[in-house]
């Protein structure tokens, strides 16, 4: 049984990273690996892990992404150290095979493999700001200290280029979804008679964390914009903030519904956790992320059978096709409003269809899991040749 140590540098309280990777605990061959995950601290995710035959660690871990105080890279500096030091022993005492960090800011589990001649393989959760030469400097560190970098969309790639030429290490491999059970399983719930809705009335849903990035106030003023055009739909947000710097986010979203008197539009859900039951009740999907690399949300709605109107960022191009849902500018309410009103006045139903075709087709688990234990089989049968060559 092969053993594989991933590294995620953030205990998250909700979605991101972990749940990407929790696909990816859930969905390996148990009777071939073994799962270790080493995060930087509790989280509601050790229990999904644990749950999913994962042995979870904790440990110091240092990251050099933006900075958020003046003494930030020098503090991981010397975390680094402390990190490289964590991954060896674990390295060592549970006989790891491969090493799998996620997140490019995240070091030192890469440089720990290296130094003791164990595969090593980064997937890049981001995408490429300003300054893309800092971004390109980190890429080129991913480069180095491992044997494969994977990007899940194309606009990920241009961080690996140097000159004319591309990271021959980078690979891209698209986030998946579990199909097995499917959300067809679930019982549902009164969503209309809850938020006394009209049978009539579409109801427009979005699912996202309340954070600048997910751009919950072009949803907002959408629906206004809706509204006045004589647009009749109810809008659902559910989703609630991450961190305690995105509270007062929250509120100014709060009072520009007030402000606009939206009330009877625009309801907040907050956290739930029927979000597939809320999914298959409603009739269109949207995400107007400012920014944002890969939203599985996405192929959730697609999964349910909604059609998707969505902002042109990250891989967001690749998930939704003209014949899935429609594409809009990032930042802009009334193109927004725009997408929204065609996709209602379209063949809902035909474009959820499409969309459930095409996320079970591309965008599966299975797929997910198949293509990312491919890249460990093939750097295992390298590293066994090489050491072969070598005792020659």
């Amino acid at each position: 049984m092969k053993r594989i140590l991933y590294i995620q540098p953030y205990a998250s309280q909700v979605g991101g990273v972990d749940t990407v990777l929790l696909q990816l605990v859930e969905g390996l061959d148990k009777s071939k690996y073994k799962a270790y995950v080493l995060l930087p601290g509790p989280s509601p995710y050790v229990a999904k892990y644990e749950e999913a035959g994962a042995k979870v660690l904790f440990g110091k871990l240092a990251v050099f992404g933006k900075p958020t105080d003046a003494a930030y890279y020098f503090r991981n500096m010397f975390r680094l150290f402390a990190t490289v030091r964590t991954v060896i022993r674990i390295i060592r005492e549970y006989r790891i095979d491969i090493v799998h960090s996620h997140k490019m800011e995240l070091m030192g589990g890469n440089i720990a493999a290296r130094l003791l001649r164990v595969p090593a393989v980064q997937t890049v959760h981001e995408l490429p700001r300003r300054p893309l030469m800092a971004y390109r400097l980190v890429g080129f560190l991913n480069h180095l200290f491992n044997d494969k970098v994977v990007v899940l969309c194309e606009r990920s790639k241009i961080m690996f280029k140097w000159g004319a030429s591309f990271s021959h290490k980078l690979t891209k491999i698209y986030n998946g979804i579990d199909f097995s059970g499917g959300s067809s399983e679930l019982p549902v719930k009164g969503l209309r008679q809850e938020l006394d809705i009209p049978p009539n009335v579409p109801v427009v849903i979005m699912v996202a964390r309340l954070s600048p990035m997910k751009g919950v106030e072009y949803f907002i003023r959408a629906a206004d914009s809706l509204r006045k055009r004589g647009r009749e739909a109810r809008f659902l947000i559910v989703g609630d903030v991450a961190f305690d710097h995105e509270k007062s986010y929250k509120q100014t979203l709060t009072n520009m519904v007030r402000q606009l008197g939206l009330e009877d539009t625009v309801h907040f859900l907050g956290l739930r956790r029927d979000v597939p039951q809320l999914l298959r009740q409603s009739d269109l999907f949207v995400l107007p992320s400012v920014y944002d690399i890969f939203p599985t949300v996405i192929l959730e709605a697609m999964r349910a059978g909604l059609p998707v109107v969505a902002t042109d960022v990250g891989g967001v191009p690749e998930m939704v096709r003209d014949s899935t849902g429609v594409l809009v500018p990032a930042q802009d309410h009334e193109a927004l409003a725009e997408g929204i009103d065609r996709a209602l006045s379209a063949d809902c139903r035909r474009m959820g269809e499409n969309g459930r075709e095409l996320a079970e087709l591309e965008f599966s688990r299975d797929a997910y899991v198949r293509k990312t234990t491919d890249i460990y089989e093939e750097l295992w049968k390298s590293y066994e040749k090489y050491s072969t060559a070598r005792s020659v």
